[in-house]
């Protein structure tokens, strides 16, 4: 019988500032990684129109470059699946991260490349070497022990470092550097920000100590060499996939269902009822984070888009890039303060019914943009500014309810041997998210000349989806919360 999440011992790290001290290490990383992936990313949909698709009419374009970036995003998200497994059984969370740190580097500035294949050759490389840094996540949850209580308090201060490397890199990568020197340069820059945080890992993780090393058998350099020849290797088939959105759809969908059976069978074969219950409730947490992110993640493709051809701005359009991780920064330690005071008074909504609450608000802030294009456009075609601002304030309140305890709850849903493939199912959930989000997004541009009605038509939608859905969870969370067996 395999052990549940709760025998894991406690790792006995020296504190700093109120955490165990890797932490901190772990925090900087954090920073130059989210730097490195959001600089790109707040370009990267109007790059592609522009760089490689500017013959096709402007609609048609944009289709394109919207399903190539969620293709791209959807393979990124995909392959920590993969990673997750070679990470637990092969390399050992450390020397799985600081592999894919470096290797991520190289893929970045190949990106930069000029042609359409090129980049496609960077991208593939990079999304295979990004699938073996899901460690990342994993190590923040190794350094408490299973019933130390500031683990949420850990994972919240895990989520501000992300938003302040993805607030930050917008304004470097994409309004500065890309800009002015071209978009190509942005991707050099970004790739700087990976280059610090192999650097920062690489010379902080002595602190680990003996957590997070290779099993016994497998510490020897034969194996890194080995996890660098399959990372070569699966880039062949991941340029191929990028190269073939339709397949590459069906694929993630395919990884999907087998990471489901996967899950329900390792639980009856543990012979434990707890588990398998909490392998169910946490598949069906997969599946509310998918919708949310699926409706989330219009924000790097069409409300870019949106931003960039329909919005009335006084800044760079790219700029609508930092709002959201601006906001979780100033909103998230006081939400994470109500949860405290809540908690204080038994009244903090519990994990599924936070599920319910993040995908009822991400649906309201598409009826904020419905009403904004059909009230409020100015003569010029355009909305105000500030509507948009609305939009991603009422969706990051949505995420901030959602997505830190997600992180936080699969470390403890999941048996330990199986934390890492499980954060990368978590991951892989956010693939199918980003997958779905690129077809909503091309649905906006589906009819030549339809301008900013077509979003309207398609954000009417939206709202309705996140409002039946997030109303749906909060009526079974009881039974969800029953089935987590006390893993709050």
């Amino acid at each position: 019988m395999h052990a549940i999440a709760d025998d894991v011992p406690d790792p006995g790290f020296q504190n700093r500032w109120g955490h165990p001290h890797p932490l901190w290490m772990l925090l900087v990383t954090t920073v130059w990684v989210n730097f490195a992936f959001y600089g790109f990313r707040a370009f990267l949909a109007p790059y592609l129109a522009e760089s490689f698709f500017s013959a096709l009419p402007t609609h048609l374009a944009m289709q394109h470059a919207d399903l190539l970036f969620s293709g791209f995003s959807a393979l990124l998200y995909a392959t920590p699946l993969i990673g997750g497994y070679v990470a637990d059984k092969f390399l050992g969370d450390r020397r799985a991260l600081w592999l894919a740190l470096l290797l991520q580097t190289i893929g970045l500035f190949l990106m930069a490349w000029p042609s359409l294949a090129g980049f496609e050759w960077g991208a593939a490389f990079y999304v295979v070497s990004a699938g073996l840094g899901i460690p990342l996540t994993v190590l923040v949850g190794r350094c408490y022990g299973p019933k130390d209580g500031r683990r949420d308090a850990g994972f919240t201060l895990f989520y501000l470092a992300i938003n302040f490397g993805a607030f930050v890199a917008p304004f470097i990568c994409a309004s500065w550097i890309g800009d002015v020197y071209g978009y190509r340069y942005g991707f050099v820059a970004a790739g700087i920000g990976a280059l610090l945080a192999f650097l920062s890992f690489h010379f902080s993780q002595h602190r680990f100590n003996s957590v997070g090393v290779a099993p016994a058998r497998y510490r020897g350099p034969l194996p890194m060499w080995l996890a660098v020849l399959g990372v070569i290797v699966l880039t062949v088939p991941a340029y191929f996939l990028l190269d073939q959105p339709t397949l590459l759809s069906r694929g993630v969908y395919v990884m999907f269902a087998l990471l489901v059976l996967y899950f329900l069978q390792s639980g009856i074969r543990s012979r434990n009822r707890v588990q398998l219950e909490r392998y169910v409730v946490m598949l069906l947490l997969f599946a509310a984070n998918i919708v949310f992110w699926a409706l989330d993640l219009q924000g790097a493709t069409s409300l870019n888009f949106l931003a960039r051809d329909f919005v009335n701005a006084p800044f760079n359009f790219t700029w609508f890039q930092s709002a959201n991780p601006f906001y979780i920064l100033i909103i998230a330690p006081f939400l994470a303060q109500l949860w405290t005071w809540l908690d204080r008074r038994n009244i903090n909504p519990s994990t599924p019914r936070k599920f319910g609450i993040g995908i009822v608000l991400v649906g309201l802030s598409y009826l904020v943009m419905f009403a904004a294009i059909h009230y409020l456009q100015a003569v010029n075609g355009k909305v105000p500014a500030w509507t948009l601002a609305l939009c991603y304030l009422t969706q990051t309140i949505g995420e901030l309810t959602l997505s830190p305890i997600g992180y936080a709850m699969v470390t403890r849903l999941a048996a330990p041997h199986e934390s890492a493939l499980a954060m990368g199912g978590w991951f892989l959930a956010i693939a199918m998210s980003y997958d779905l989000a690129g077809k909503i997004a091309a649905l906006t541009t589906a009819q030549a000349g339809s301008g900013i009605m077509g979003y309207a038509h398609v954000y009417a939608m939206l709202f309705w989806i996140g409002l039946g859905v997030g109303v749906l969870y909060l009526l079974i969370a009881p039974l969800l919360t029953k089935l987590m067996h006390g893993a709050r």
